[in-house]
């Protein structure tokens, strides 16, 4: 073949290049989306089980508020209730449940005396004590109480808790001495500006012979002293411990190893800007066939880790600069979950590629107003009007008290078009607007979903295909249970 004949070879690709090409992509695109829902679900179960575990040293260091004398099952939960922040979220039921980011925690209380073998037992008969006793030599049995917290709650219809106790002495007892906190070095409750350490000055009284720091419950250091200073190394060494609030506390012993009443501290660590969300994602949704909210661009993101994000916020890149997405600002609205996710652009720009990043929001130490954090990777949003199939069908059964939807996978596109891989599916309920969505699947269940609790409200469903352009199938629906 001439020279000349091979500049004119108007040979394209072959039907087996462009399909290696989409494989390539196909696995690329949904290792991504594992990768985001792995970290998202891993992220939503730590946070869930931090703050389930917040709950109880809340409750533990409210019951060391209550009058000894009221501290008993009985009397205990109305008390507690009334501590700002662990309000009953169901006034009307029996449980005690409160609501932190738009999950609910059931608290289970239990209270009993102890009387401690130091100084002799005494008669236990008329308590509620947790054991032990027996004789008359000890004139005060009831040295101190054992207060047991149990915190409930339920993800994906499973029931996880967390439980945690708590010694308070009676201060009319001989426990163990007390000890104060006297100094502490960068003053406040609130740690605004770069340090490498907090440093706290103790002051036992006399008899202790030992004295225990200790941060959210884990021991840091031991004194054996009446006095003694300690080093919180919040940022020495290479351990940096992110911005949040902590519980800081100290507790003396005697020499018989009795304990007295612990003091504490509670501190919020607020230097740092939060790091830019990761593992953002999406794409354009042109909704096809929803009869309602056309050509959207949906944009998710991974959970930050550092316990003070408050919430975060969508920019739209334009012409002259970036634009915050209308809806996407998840910051001041006491009504919006700072756990939130993903977002919705309704007037993204017609007919044009768009990029979007994210950003993390936290409190400003000097202002108290969302601050920022750096912007996310961005992504871009290409139109298209592809979509993929629906699932091929759509069931509804009652399941201890819930309702399980199951259907079988959307069958492929044909032919297929770049992007067409399905990815996860959305489900809605009573309706197929933006609104009525409750969930999406993960990429360990693609074909099932439980709405928990759900299996009285009669309620109608929905399930859509999305592939990795984030475009929707026509909403497969609606079922009920029979």
């Amino acid at each position: 073949m001439s020279a000349h004949s091979r500049l004119r070879n108007e040979r394209g690709f072959t039907l087996i290049e462009v399909m290696v090409t989409i494989l390539i992509l196909v696995v690329g695109i949904g290792g991504a989306v594992a990768m985001i829902d792995g970290a998202n679900a891993r992220t939503l179960m730590t946070k869930e089980r931090d703050a389930a575990n917040a709950l109880t040293r809340e409750v533990i260091e409210g019951a060391r508020s209550v009058p000894y004398r009221q501290l008993n099952p009985t009397s205990a939960v109305a008390q507690l209730k009334s501590v700002p922040g662990l309000e009953d979220s169901t006034p009307l039921t029996t449980a005690w449940t409160v609501t932190r980011r738009r999950q609910t925690y059931t608290i289970a209380l239990g209270v009993c005396s102890v009387d401690d073998d130091q100084d002799g037992y005494g008669d236990t008969s008329a308590g509620n004590y947790c054991g032990g006793g027996g004789d008359t030599a000890d004139r005060n049995p009831d040295d101190y109480k054992r207060v047991k917290v149990d915190v409930s709650w339920k993800r994906g219809g499973t029931t996880r808790k967390v439980t945690h106790a708590g010694i308070v002495n009676n201060e009319a007892s001989s426990a163990g001495p007390s000890v104060e906190f006297t100094d502490q070095d960068p003053p406040g409750d609130e740690i605004k500006i770069p340090v490498s350490s907090v440093e706290f000055e103790v002051q036992a009284e006399d008899g202790a012979v030992a004295i225990r720091f200790a941060v959210d419950g884990v021991l840091e250091g031991t004194a054996n002293s009446t006095t003694a200073s300690f080093d919180w190394k919040i940022d020495s060494g290479g351990r940096h411990i992110p911005d949040g609030t902590y519980l800081v506390s100290v507790t003396a012993f005697d020499a018989e190893g009795t304990p007295g009443p612990t003091r504490s501290r509670t501190i919020r660590l607020n230097r740092d800007l939060p790091a830019p969300p990761q593992d953002v994602f999406g794409g354009w949704n042109p909704r096809l066939g929803f009869g309602s909210a056309k050509d959207i661009v949906e944009i998710q993101w991974a959970r930050n880790t550092e316990p003070d994000v408050i919430g975060y916020r969508v920019y739209r890149v334009g012409l002259t600069g970036p634009v915050l997405v209308p809806g996407c600002d998840f910051s001041n609205d006491p009504t919006s979950d700072p756990g939130r996710t993903e977002c919705q652009d309704l007037a993204a720009p017609g007919g044009v590629p768009t990029a979007y990043y994210v950003v993390a929001l936290d409190e400003d130490p000097t202002t108290g107003s969302p601050r920022e954090s750096l912007p996310s990777a961005a992504v871009t949003a290409v139109p298209t009007d592809t979509r993929p199939n629906q699932p091929a069908t759509l069931t509804a059964t009652a399941d201890d008290g819930s309702v399980v939807l199951t259907w079988d996978p959307a069958p492929a596109a044909t032919p297929p078009y770049a992007g067409s891989n399905v990815i996860f599916y959305r489900v809605y309920r009573d309706g197929t607007a933006l609104g009525d969505r409750i969930g999406r699947t993960g990429q360990d269940n693609l074909t099932s979903f439980r709405d928990s609790d759900a299996a009285a409200g009669g309620h109608n469903y929905w399930v859509s295909a999305v592939d990795e352009n984030f475009s929707e199938s026509l909403p497969l629906g609606p079922v009920a249970l029979p």
